[in-house]
Order: structure tokens, then sequence, then C-alpha cells
């Protein structure tokens, strides 16, 4: 059986990309798209609501949630009291800065977790993109309410799944909170770039010999606007997660690049891409710490700001 979430393969592509494309077919052969192109209003009498694979799920003061979703775990956190969020994703528990605000919460990994989840009893699992159809119709057949958000893409995509759970928890109110406190924060992020015309840059990742960027599209493209960073790559007609060859990469020359810690040794170490003006004593690697930057939902504020905060104090100097 495929693995639910964030395994295996997949697993290793979205800590280095984020969420994968737009469009992704799932076990079942069902297009995965985002919720909010599916339904973009949440009136406050709704009675039921289609999920990203299409499936119409009733909307209810849900008691007893399962999440197999790393965006959904935090965002339930703020939407249900503690003591209905009765498991999460293990890669938050395990890997997410924010895991200790979780306190007791099982961890719940992959498909072959199945009697786990079903050991919860749970009357609501919202999963991913990632899900296997079939594993979904197995908690259905126990008469499980399954709730798919679609895709994780950044700022867009994490308000409409915050407006969507509201909706299917009847919590629009603190829904809307939610989305007007992350508003807030990103405006604020806004007002203090370093710089008042945005440097160009782009974010690299290294996985195996091969380097992928994240650009328009994906929750790097708003990790680099808000850290007041001008995408080089959406200038050069990129999306998505590209796989860059070093001819393109030499060709856009970024003087700057934002990258998981560890990394802009690795890409300047190249024979050639170390000639980028980014590994010159002109140009700028921003290495992140990792603490947040593979979470495309709430915790894209915390990444946006340790940008602001590096390029700042490159821009600023020795």
């Amino acid at each position: 059986m495929k693995t639910d979430i964030l395994n295996g393969v997949a697993l290793l592509l979205a800590l280095v990309l984020g969420a994968v494309g737009a469009v992704w077919q799932g076990g079942g052969g069902l297009e995965i798209v985002d919720v909010v192109a599916i339904q973009k209003e949440f009136p406050p009498d709704l009675d039921e609501l289609t999920d990203a694979r299409g499936v119409v799920v009733p909307t209810a003061d849900y008691q007893r949630i399962v999440s197999l979703n790393t965006v959904a775990d935090h965002l339930l956190l703020g939407l249900v009291e503690p003591e209905r969020l009765l498991g999460i994703t293990a890669y938050t528990l395990e890997g997410h800065a924010d895991a200790w605000r979780f306190g007791g919460r099982q961890g719940v990994g992959r498909s072959e977790d199945l009697e786990h989840v079903l050991s919860l009893q749970p009357d609501l699992v919202v999963t991913s993109e990632f899900s296997d159809e079939a594993y979904m119709a197995r908690l259905r057949e126990q008469g499980i309410q399954v709730f798919d958000l679609g895709n994780m893409r950044g700022v867009d995509s994490t308000i409409g799944d915050v407006l969507a759970l509201g909706a299917l928890l009847k919590q629009q109110g603190r829904a809307q909170r939610i989305v007007d406190s992350f508003r807030r924060e990103l405006s604020a992020l806004e007002g203090q770039w370093p710089s008042s015309t945005p440097p160009s840059g782009l974010y690299l990742s290294v996985l195996g010999d091969s380097i992928f960027g994240g650009t328009v599209g994906t929750n790097y493209a708003d990790v680099l606007y808000y850290g007041g960073v001008k995408d080089l790559a959406a200038e050069h007609g990129f999306k998505d997660w590209p796989r860059y060859n070093p001819e393109q990469l030499l060709k856009m020359n970024p003087p700057i690049i934002i990258t998981p810690k560890g990394t802009g040794d690795v890409i300047c170490g190249h024979s050639v891409l170390g000639l980028m003006k980014a590994c010159s004593s002109s140009g700028h690697i921003l290495e992140m710490s990792g603490d947040f930057q593979s979470d495309p939902g709430l915790g894209l504020v915390e990444s946006a700001a340790e940008v602001q905060a590096l390029l700042k104090s490159a821009l600023s100097g020795p």
C-alpha cells in the first residue's frame, strides 16, 4: 500500500520543495486541486462542503479529529479545543519547531497505521493530496468522514484551508480570526523590508545531484516576497519547483541565493555554479535554519521573517 502522508520519495521532495504541484493524480486516479478552486465562499448556514477530490462532506461539530495533513495540524490547533484533536502527522511531532504546542497528541505517519487511526475512533480525518485514495476509502467504510484539503502552496492556499476547515467544523468565527491575524503578520513583514528596492534572488535546494528551485505557485514565492527578495526565477518565466541546469542558473546569475542551512557550500563548490554572482564577494548566500522553511502554512511567516533578518544582515555589511 502506498504511504499516506509525506513518506518515502514524497516526504523527501516535500521537505525540500514544499508541497507538490497544482494538480496531482492520487492513488485512485482522482484529480487533486486546491479546495479554494472548488468553493470560494463559505456561507454560515452551510450544511456540506466539497473537498479537493470532489467528495461531499457534511459540516458538523466534530469531536474526535485526526489530521494527516501537516498544514491542518497547526490550523486545527487554533480551531478546536485541544481534547478534540486526537492525532496529527508524525512529521509535525518529530520535525516541526512548534511540535511542543501539541502536548500529548499522538503521531500518525503512514498508511500502514490504519489500525492506529481506527483505534483513535475519529469522526473526522483531515487529509492531504499525498493521501492514497484506497486508504481514504477504508476510513470511509468505517463510517469516518474524510476531508482532503488538497494543495499546500503558501499564503492563498493557507487562507483557503483555514476558511474551509472553519466552515467544515462550524467554527467560522475562529477561522476568520486566524486569517485576520495571519494577514496582519504578513502586512507587518511588508512594512519591514530591509531595502526600499528589493534585491533579486533565487530560492535553491539540493537533492542528490540536482538543483531545485521554488518560485511562483509555491510557498517559496511568498517566502521570498515577504522576506524582501525579488524572485528572479519568476522574471525568467519559471514556475512551481523547477529543476535547474547549470546553464539556466548562470544565465540568471542571481546576486542572492536563499537555501537551506549547509547547502551554500555545495552550490558554490560546484565547478560551474561557483561562477554565479551570489558565490562571489559581491553576492550573498543566505542559509535558512530549516525550522519553518518546509511549512507551507502558517509557518511561512517565520520563514519570511528569517529571510528578512538574513538579508538585512547581509546588506548592512560586516
